[in-house]
Parts: structure tokens; sequence; C-alpha cells
């Protein structure tokens, strides 16, 4: 009897537990791996690796142990391989890459450019679920406005329009502090474990990030039926990049009424069992054998 497939998932915060308990929910042989040492990886047959640029020398081990290697982008790592200029351990560890995926298309485009090939397979979400929510009486946006990084999450154009839309509310989360200067019509609802509440009260999340991956915070705003305002292209968004195009776009988003088309999208393409067997199918590819 042929013994079952070793699939080591190696990462940044919560996605490699969430990926290892999505592959056991399907009858796969998966773990959380918190080191990359020969001792570690002989055990797997699979090394899989969210933000590729931090595990390099994990790839190299991985493959002289000849075991197979997945690559998992997630939109800031291809940022950091695409500005920083000490990437030689990277450009070494890239040929010791079996396959690599990425969570968001554009993403693929760029790993192109900088000659990766990759295949685009989103990330699980263990947040994202699909529900009708009743559309709220009041016009109310939603907003993520973390301690750190707002430059790159645009929390001071977040700021700027609330001010221009004084009759509208607008609820942030992300960060126990709320933004600096905020406007009165602003409540900050602090770190929250539980989003339904937030986008029960929302109609709108709007998201003017610089640059994103496939934001899960989308994701599960179209999975309630909620509309989005987004700096980056996706099906059933509004794309709003100028302070004026955030200002027009976010007030025609507060009217369009519920997102039926975009909750139905979540349902079809980004349910987290269906690319979980998405994913067994590249493991499968991998190998040349079945996992179990």
């Amino acid at each position: 009897m042929t013994r079952s497939v070793k699939i080591g998932v190696y990462g940044m915060e919560e996605a490699p537990g969430f990926l290892v308990r999505e592959l056991r929910a399907i009858g796969l042989d998966a773990r959380e791996v918190t080191e990359l040492t020969p001792g570690t990886l002989a055990g797997l047959d699979i090394l899989h690796v969210f933000f590729p640029p931090m595990a390099w020398r994990g790839f190299i081990i991985a493959k002289f142990l000849g075991r197979r290697t997945v690559a998992h982008w997630i939109g800031s790592d291809v940022e950091r391989l695409a500005t920083r200029p000490r990437r030689s351990g990277w450009k070494v560890a890239v040929r010791f890459v079996d396959l690599h995926l990425a969570v968001h298309r554009p993403l693929v485009d760029e790993l192109a450019e900088l000659g990766i090939a990759a295949r685009h397979l989103p990330n699980l979400s263990e947040h994202l679920r699909v529900e009708e929510l009743r559309w709220p009486a009041e016009p109310a946006v939603l907003c993520y406005t973390p301690s750190t990084g707002r430059e790159l999450y645009g929390v001071s154009r977040l700021v700027k329009l609330a001010r221009r839309l004084p009759e509208v509310k607008f609820y942030s989360c992300g960060a126990e502090e709320p933004p600096a200067d905020t406007p009165p019509n602003w409540e900050h609802l602090g770190l929250l474990t539980d989003m339904r509440p937030a986008y029960a009260r929302s109609r709108v999340l709007v998201r003017p990030t610089r640059r994103d991956g496939l934001a899960r915070m989308v994701l599960e705003a179209l999975g309630y039926g909620r509309r989005v305002v987004w700096t980056q292209p996706f099906p059933h968004v509004y794309l709003a990049r100028s302070d004026d195009e955030l200002l027009t776009m976010t007030l025609k988003a507060l009217e369009a009424g519920e997102n039926r088309r975009g909750r139905e999208m979540i349902r079809t393409h980004y349910d987290n069992r269906r690319i979980a067997y998405r994913l067994c199918d590249y493991y499968r590819l991998l190998l040349g054998r079945p996992l179990e």
C-alpha cells in the first residue's frame, strides 16, 4: 500500500495554519512547518511556502532532499522581489521551485515581468462567508486602518473622504486606536475577531490601497453582498484611483443596492473547499501519482 503524501506549509501569519486545516479536511496529510531545516524537510514530500523570498534557503534544501516545492505569492512579496536590490539569494533559489502560484491575476503578470511563470490560485480565507445580509437603511462605509503601513492602506485618503461626505457614517477597524484627526462622522471599531457585525452595518467597503494582492476584506465584503470601492481592478467592484474618483465611486456604490453578482461570484469561484481541491490537482501533477 502506498503511504500518504506529506505536505508541509510554511509562511507568515495565519495563511499556513488555515491551509493545513483545509487540506486535512479533504483527507490530506498536511502540517504547518515552523523552521526550514534538513531534519524538518526530510519528512515531507511537498514544501508549500507563502511569502517565498523569506524562505529561499528552504527551497534549496528541499530540492537537494528530492522534495517538490511550491511558492505561493500573495502581493507584498512580489513588490519586495521587484524593489530590493539584494536579491542574489532568491535568484539562485528560484531554480529550485517546481511550481509558482499567485493569489491575484495581476500578480501573475508582475511575476512574468520578473521572469517567473506563475499560475493563478486564490488564497483561502478563514473568514470568508456567503450570506445575504440586510442592506443597511443608513449609508455607511467600512474601511481598514491598521496601526502600521497607513500610507500603503491610504488611511489619510479615507479621512479626507469622510470629511467630504459628512452625512455618511464611516467605520474603521484593524487597530486598537483610530487614525488621527478623524471627523465627527467617524467611528472606530478597533481590532475585530468577528467581522460580520461590521459588514452588517455597512453598505460599502472602501479600500484605497497603494498596492494590494487579493485582499481578503474585498472577498469577504463581496461574500456578504456589499459594494466595494478599490484601487485595483476586480470583477463587481468600483475602480477608483484618484481622490475625486474615490468620492464619485463611493457615492455611486452607496446607492447601488445589494451586490448580488459579487456574492454569487464568491460562491462559485472562491469557495475554500473548491480551491483546496484545485491545489490537490497541482500536487498530483508535481508528484505524478495519487496523493494517498
